[in-house]
This record gives structure tokens, sequence and C-alpha cells, in this order.
């Protein structure tokens, strides 16, 4: 009695076969190249060929498990699965031979029906077609739940499958294939997706093959498109091809990132037969592992996002060092998409990378990315801890509550709204307010967006300059305009007239409110603050050596002043009191944070600076009605745990306040 293809790969597996491999094991077990979905793996570094042995073993162990006494079906299914993935496996010297004899080995269930029917003999023809078909769609099912596919291919199936057996048995087959290729990725995707699976079945057996482009679009986009205007191009586009690896190469990028992608796709393929469009390229360029984890390539997709943007506001994006990019396989009607970049821009992101490694080292290594190509620090957020920094800043919630307390009338605007915290807490604690949430970067608007629907808000979120509200708002239209750690951002992150660091952006930010500002509404301010005692110093006892070092690496690259300190022992400085503030409310936010925080200045007026600023700034209009400052509680409970803080003489002292919270009314005087 033969073995079957289960028996063959488990004994090889338990070192038991003994012979000669078959043909498609021994394809599975040679492959000297790794060809893998990034979806399915936690750990692009930690992959091997053995993935490609791993993934076709539980396949026929859960066909094994499922099997029954569907002998003949059984025996058909098993040599689909023990095929269908030997198209990723092979020598170089024999993926070169498949690619000479016109195989394209990146579309490989179709790759896999040919080498098939090259090795393989069957005295029925039209079994062997049978087979060929089923290889040759073997995933699409899978694919078209994510957008990815048609089903146009299925119908050949369907003819072959119905000279053989009837509805009942077909459909039976076909689940069952489709169980081992999903569970064999994921349990959890199978429980989640079997019901669809059946429903899809059943339409390609009584041939209702019928998938609209925007159906299509909304699953390829994992629900970011519901409706409205989609380009004709890329509408044809995806009517007429196939998609692979999209959903793993385009999961990070915004809605808006996406048709961008698409456009540029449909574009420089509108003269050319498409079959397939391939992003397996690009799903590589944008993987790579951090910690041992799989992570989106942050610093290609930021330098990306950027040449999109470009792209869509003059169709003449910056190419010196970024580019798209398309190769075109005309016997296989395939379109290869993904980005070029040149020696040094491809070298930078992958120093990036690799500094990522080495404490604090990354920090430079981003700025040099962030100059190199021309990065906005008002589109871009920080990279690796985002979601760990708009963590940290929704759990001061407690803290910023004060604000509430100031409101007043009914349309509130939040300045940069980070992750959403000042809008929940607005519209959990108050009633019939209008919120809208302003920003200028779109991924924090994505994002804002994300949120609102998942979570059922009613705030709303615009994008907007803060140095240009009347763009946004008409004049005197606005009851509260927010600013919640946000004038520090626009301090040291924009170049107002030609500089960073200058105060007048401050003032250029509280005009632009106090423009759409009602008379009697208030701007709320609640930021860093410097000490009024400048002349002092402080002491600081270092309990750990790293933090020695990076206060040492903090003074070089801080970008707002001169930072200077005096080094009194092996863990000991002494610098002013202002500068330590910077740097030690910096270090609670980590060495991940570094590269970012090390561009920004927390604090850039003292109280009584603060005060004479506005009132220069605003003029009579403007009546201060509160101007507080105060320590933030969570400071104290990081900090304690890596320095110790002295007076000059060595006496244990609190820390200087951080915080200000400032009120400006808009007097109603002058508007009799």
């Amino acid at each position: 009695m033969h073995q079957t293809h289960f028996e063959i790969i488990h004994a090889y597996k338990n070192n038991e076969h003994t012979g000669v491999l078959p043909d498609w094991l021994d394809m599975i077990v040679s492959a000297e190249e790794i060809t893998q979905n990034y979806e399915s793996v936690e750990a692009v570094n930690h992959m091997s060929s053995s993935h490609l042995f791993d993934y076709v073993y539980r396949t026929l162990a859960i066909l094994e498990e499922i099997k029954g006494e569907r002998d003949e079906i059984y025996y058909m299914l098993s040599t689909v699965l023990a095929y269908s993935e030997i198209s990723k496996g092979g020598s170089y010297s024999q993926r070169k031979r498949w690619s000479d004899q016109g195989y394209q080995l990146q579309i490989h269930n179709e790759a896999s029906a040919h080498i098939f029917n090259d090795l393989v003999f069957y005295e029925n023809p039209e079994r062997k077609d049978l087979t060929f078909q089923l290889i040759f769609t073997h995933g699409l099912i899978g694919q078209y739940i994510r957008g990815e596919s048609r089903l146009q291919s299925s119908i050949k199936l369907i003819v072959s499958l119905k000279k053989f057996y009837h509805d009942k048995q077909i459909r039976e087959m076909l689940m069952m294939l489709n169980e081992c290729i999903i569970r064999a990725v994921s349990e959890k995707i199978w429980s989640e997706v079997k019901d669809e699976a059946a429903e899809i079945i059943d339409h390609i057996i009584d041939g209702e093959i019928k998938q609209t482009s925007r159906e299509r679009l909304f699953r390829l986009t994992e629900g970011k498109y519901i409706e409205g205007e989609m380009n004709p191009s890329i509408e044809a586009l995806i009517e007429h091809a196939d998609i692979w690896y999209a959903a793993a190469a385009l999961h990070d990028f915004s809605l808006l990132d996406i048709f961008t992608i698409m456009e540029l796709a449909a574009d420089h393929t509108a003269s050319l037969q498409i079959r397939h469009i391939h992003f397996g390229e690009f799903m590589v360029q944008m993987h790579y592992d951090y910690k041992g984890i799989k992570h989106t390539n942050i610093y290609r997709k930021r330098v990306i996002e950027k040449y999109l943007l470009e792209y869509r506001q003059s169709m003449k994006p910056d190419e010196t060092h970024v580019s798209f990019k398309m190769d075109y396989d005309k016997e296989a009607q395939c379109a290869f998409i993904s980005f070029a970049f040149s020696d040094v821009g491809e070298a930078l992101i992958r120093f990036c990378v690799e500094a990522e490694k080495v404490d604090l080292m990354h920090s430079r290594a981003t700025i040099m990315l962030f100059d190199f190509f021309g990065l906005r620090r008002d589109a871009y957020d920080r990279f690796h801890n985002e979601q760990e920094y708009l963590e940290g800043m929704n759990k001061a919630a407690d803290d910023k509550r004060i604000i509430l307390d100031y409101l007043k009338g009914n349309k509130i605007v939040d300045i940069g709204p980070g992750g959403g915290i000042m809008l929940d807490m607005i519209e959990r604690e108050t009633t019939n307010k209008d919120i809208i949430g302003i920003d200028i970067a779109e991924n924090v608007i994505e994002n804002l967006l994300k949120k609102k629907d998942e979570e059922q808000h009613t705030w709303h979120v615009m994008k907007g300059d803060a140095l240009q509200l009347a763009d946004t708002f008409s004049a005197e239209s606005v009851d509260t305009i927010i600013f919640s750690s946000i004038l520090h951002e626009l301090f040291s992150y924009i170049p107002f007239k030609g500089r960073r660091f200058n105060h007048e952006v401050i003032g250029e930010a509280l005009q632009s409110a106090f423009s759409v500002l009602k008379p009697g509404g208030r701007i709320i301010i609640r930021d860093g603050i410097m000490s009024e005692n400048k002349d002092e110093f402080r002491r600081i006892r270092f309990k750990d050596e790293k933090w020695m070092t990076y206060l040492e690496q903090y003074a070089k690259e801080f970008k707002g002043r001169k930072i200077t300190y005096e080094i009194i022992a092996e863990d000991e400085v002494k610098m002013l009191i202002n500068d330590s503030m910077e740097a030690l409310y910096t270090l609670t936010w980590g060495p991940e944070a570094f590269a970012h925080e090390v561009q920004e200045q927390f604090g850039y007026f003292t109280p009584a600076e603060y005060d004479e600023f506005i009132k220069k700034t605003l003029g009579e209009e403007a009546k201060i009605i509160c101007l507080k400052h105060y320590l933030q509680e969570g400071y104290p409970v990081h900090l304690g745990e890596k320095i110790l803080y002295m007076n000059e003489f060595g006496r244990e002292v609190a820390l200087p306040d951080s915080t200000c919270l400032i009120v400006i009314e808009k007097r109603e005087t002058n508007y009799n």
C-alpha cells in the first residue's frame, strides 16, 4: 500500500523516512529562498526555508484530521496540498530553470499548477486537469475575502468539478481545502472567515461570481473605504487584475495614500495588459524586525508618505532619492509595484534600522533621515513609541481635567488633539457641545477618524493649521480654543520666519486663535513652563550610570539652546535649574523617544514672561483670568527611580514646576 502524502512528510519530519524523496517533498525541503507572506509571521529575521515545510505539514495534518471516510476526495486534496506550494521551493538552480520555462514564480499558485503538470502523470487527463485547476485556484477564496483576488479563475474549476461530482460534494471538497489552507495560517482567521468562505463557495458553484470594484476596495483597505469618489483608472485596474500581497504591503498606510499608490499603479499600467498586480517587493520593503518583533519599516513609510503627498499636490514629487517603481512581465501580464530609493537614501534607511540596536544612536540616525529626505515634523510623529506616547498622553487625563473648569460656550476647538483624550473628556463630561479637533498631520486625523467610528463618538476632527485658523473657521465663531501641550511643539518644530525656536510663532498662534474667537470666548493654554529663578543651580545624582551617558548625548543634540553642566562626581552633575528641567523631563519618556524629544523645548517662557508676552501680543482686548503653574504628578514618580535631585548645597529639593495653565478671555466691552 502506498504511503499518503501526510505519512511521507510526517516520517521525514521525524527522521524516519528512507529512500528517495518524492519530487514534491524534495522541492519543499530544498528551498534556498524564503518566499513568505509577512502577515503570517511575527518576526521577519526568524524566518527560514523551514517555514515552507512547516506550513505544508500543517495543511496535510489538518486534512488528516478532517478527512473522515472520503477516500477519493481525500487523495485528491492531499495531492493538491502537497503540490500547491512547490513553486516557493527548489534550489536556486531549479528555480532558474522554472523561470526559464516561463513560470511566473511570484504568482505561486499558477506556477505550482504548471510544475505539477510537468511532473505528474495521470492516466485520466480530465482527472489531471481537475487537480491542475484546484492547484491553480489554490488560496483564491482567502484572497477574495481580503479583496485581493477575483474569482473568474474558479469558473473553469467548477466546470471540471461538475464532470465528476455533484454540488454537495463540490461544496464539501472546497470547504475542506480552504479549511486546510487557512487554518494552517491561523486557527483564529479560519474561525472568523469560515462562514463567509462557505457563502462564497455556494456563489461559485451557482455561477454567481459578482463583486464590484468598490466592494473589493472596501475589503482591500480593511474597511477604510466605504463610499465616495473613486478614480476611474483605479476602478478599471481593480476590475481586471488580481492583487498579491497588498494587505501586507499597504496595511499601515492611510486610505488617501492607498488611493494614491493605486492611482500611480493604474497610470503606469494604463497601456499594458494586466492580469496581476504584485506588491511582494513592496511588502518586503515595508517590514523588518525591531526588538525581535516584526514591524512596519516606519522610516521607509514616512519617506513614501512624503512622496505621495507631493504627488497629490503637484503631480511632480521630488524623485531625487525616492520614486515609484513598476516592473512588468509581459508573458505573465503582471505588474510589480514598489518604490525605488537612491543608494544613499537606502543606506540611510538601513542605518536607522541598525542604529536601533544601540541606545541613543538611533536619535542621530533619525535626525539625519529627517534632514536628508526633507521630512517635516508637523506631518510626521514619533517612530516606534508613537502608540505608547499617545497612551501616556491619555493617562494624563486627571491633569488635563482642570481645563474643563474654564470651558465657555458651545463651540470648542482642540488644537493638536493627539490621541483624542481631550475630545473624549469634553464629550463625556459636558453636554450640548460642538467639539472639534484640528490637526495638520494626516496620520493623526486618520487615527482619530478610525477611533471616532469604532467608539461612536460625536466629536469631529478636521485638517487645519494652527497658524491659519481663519482658513478653517469664520471670524468670531468659536467659543473656546484649547492649546494643550501643543504650543511648545509649534515653537520647536516650525521654522517661523526662517528659524525654529522663535517666540514669534507663539504669538502667531495666539493671534490666529484670537481672530476666530467670539467676544467673551476663551483661549486655554496648558503647556511647559520655565522657572522664574533662572540663575539657581541644581545637582543631579544618577542612580544608573547610563543616564550620565544620556545627559552627555542630550546636551550635544538638544536643538533648543545650549545645555551646559559641570561634572562633580562620577554619577553627579551640577546645572542651571531650567537646563535640568529640560533634560530630566525628556528623560521620563525613555531612550525610544530621545530622537523626538531632543528636538523639542518644553519650557519656553517663565510665568512672568508669559504674562508680558500675552499682553504685548493680544493687547487690551485680552484679559488673563488664570495664570498658574505646577508640577505634574507623573514626573516625580518616573524620575524618583532614576535620580536624586538636590540644590547646589546637596540638600534634596522638589523638582521645578513643569506645567502652566493660562486662560485668556476676549473682552466683550469693546464690541458694544
